[in-house]
Formats: structure tokens, C-alpha cells, sequence
């Protein structure tokens, strides 16, 4: 064989050689790839934004209530409640006629404990039907809304 052919040969064998390289390294690619199983993934779930709470609402106004006792000859009746300090600063209801007597206070809404001193012994309203124990003894309750 002339060293012509032997080129030939050399070269082709080279271009066969170099062209079962690349299809063993696309197969091998191909199968690679095949095994990772490269698919895109599903959206992620994103949880829902969590509402805000809703703002918490104060009544502040103030109300007018009216306190009232029916005590025919009493001469003095006095309020004394939690919101005045169990008597230290003293509402004295207004006599009107037949032992009726009558106040008005101002409150913000609330639950309010009060007990009516006629003559100075303490007495429940005879009205208000809401009644509980407090430091051994039995007061009205009056709730502002």
C-alpha cells in the first residue's frame, strides 16, 4: 500500500473513529438526561395572604344613666359605687316628692357595681334585678353599652 492510500485509510479511520465518539457521548448524553427526568416542576403553592384581623372598636362616648330609688321617708340617699370609689367622693340623689329620689352619671360603657345608702344603710335597687356578691355583700350591677 503507498503511503497515499495509507493516509486514506488513516484518515478515514479517524473521521469513523471520531464519529462513534460523538454518537456514544450524544447517546450517553441522551440516556443521561432521560434519567434525570428534567421536567418542569408544578408552580408553587403560595398560601393565601392572612387577613388582617379587623380593628378593635372602642366605644368611647359617653352616656348618661340615670340612678333612682323609691324610699318614702328617707331623709338623705346617696349613691356609692365603684366608680366613686365606694363613697369617697360622695353623689347624693335629688329628694323629690313621695320619697322619690333620682340622680344622673355620666359613664363610659362598662360593667359598674353601685349599692343606694338611704340614711346610711346600704340598700339595693329595688328595680334592677342584677344582682351579685362582691367583697361579702350583695350589689347591683349596671352594664353601659
Amino acid at each position: 500500500m503507498s503511503k497515499k492510500n495509507r493516509n486514506y485509510v488513516t484518515a478515514i479511520l479517524a473521521f469513523l473513529i471520531l464519529g462513534a465518539g460523538i454518537y456514544a457521548l450524544s447517546a450517553a448524553g441522551k440516556g443521561y438526561h432521560e434519567t434525570l427526568n428534567l421536567k418542569p416542576a408544578p408552580p408553587a403553592a403560595v398560601p393565601p395572604a392572612p387577613t388582617p384581623p379587623a380593628p378593635e372598636t372602642f366605644d368611647t362616648e359617653l352616656k348618661y344613666r340615670k340612678f333612682f330609688l323609691t324610699a318614702p321617708g328617707a331623709a338623705k340617699v346617696e349613691l356609692s359605687a365603684d366608680f366613686n370609689g365606694w363613697g369617697a367622693a360622695p353623689i347624693i340623689l335629688t329628694p323629690y316628692k313621695k320619697g322619690y329620689f333620682e340622680t344622673t352619671v355620666t359613664l363610659a360603657a362598662g360593667e359598674y357595681k353601685y349599692i343606694f345608702l338611704v340614711d346610711g344603710k346600704e340598700t339595693l335597687d329595688q328595680v334592677n334585678k342584677d344582682v351579685v356578691d362582691f367583697n361579702g355583700r350583695k350589689v347591683n350591677v349596671k352594664t353601659v353599652k
